[in-house]
Parts: structure tokens; sequence; C-alpha cells
């Protein structure tokens, strides 16, 4: 199997705080994605506990990506319990978060849709 293994303190080193680092792994992980079929990406137990690092480095890739296996080729390792529970409420925000515009854009389509059919 064709995998990669991307080093957080190789890709980030010292710069694991704010979206714009978040954006260098997260760029590392893209590029990755279009040339092997899985990417580990190898925390070693290093905590980051950056809400904004986590979420546009990781998080991001679930809800940019149009592919939906994205889940099964992305491997985080050595990640920190602190971390992992951090990922999952950044996750969960997010999922929520994307709801409420997909309902705010039915809403919308509806209303112009019966704007257009003459009906409001």
């Amino acid at each position: 199997m064709d995998e990669i293994t991307l080093d957080l303190e190789k890709v980030c080193g010292n710069n694991i705080y704010t979206r714009a680092d978040g954006q260098i792994l997260y760029d590392r992980i893209d590029e990755s994605l279009k040339r092997y079929s899985k990417v580990i990406v190898q925390f070693n137990e290093r905590e980051i506990a950056s809400e904004s690092f986590l979420d546009e480095a990781i998080v991001e890739h679930y809800f940019r990506q149009t592919s939906s296996d994205v889940t099964n080729r992305i491997i985080l390792r050595g990640v920190t319990k602190p971390d992992q529970m951090l990922l999952g409420t950044i996750f969960e925000y997010r999922k929520r978060l994307e709801s409420k515009k997909a309902k705010k854009l039915a809403k919308k389509i509806k209303s112009s849709a019966l704007t257009a059919s003459g009906r409001s």
C-alpha cells in the first residue's frame, strides 16, 4: 500500500498555534492525498491544544474534501488525549455549523423557488 508519514515536527517545527500554521500542514496533507492512498500524520505525543491549528490542519479536511473516504485515508498517530478530545469537540461543532448553513441555504432556495413561481 502506498502511504506517506508526515512528522508534525518536521512539517511545522514550533509553528503549531495559528490558522496560518495549520494551513501549512493542511497543504502538505492535501498534496499527499493526491499522491498516496494513506496519509499518516505523526504527532509524537506532542500536545497542540490550539483549536485554530487543529481545525485548520486536520478537521478542515473532513469538510472541504469532495471524497467521502478521506476519513479512511488520513490517519493520526501519537495524538495526546487532550488533543483527541479537542479534535472531537471541534469536529462536532463544525458538523453543527455545517448543518445550520445547509438548513439556511435550503430555506433560501425554497423561498426563491416560491417567489419565482408566483407563490410567496
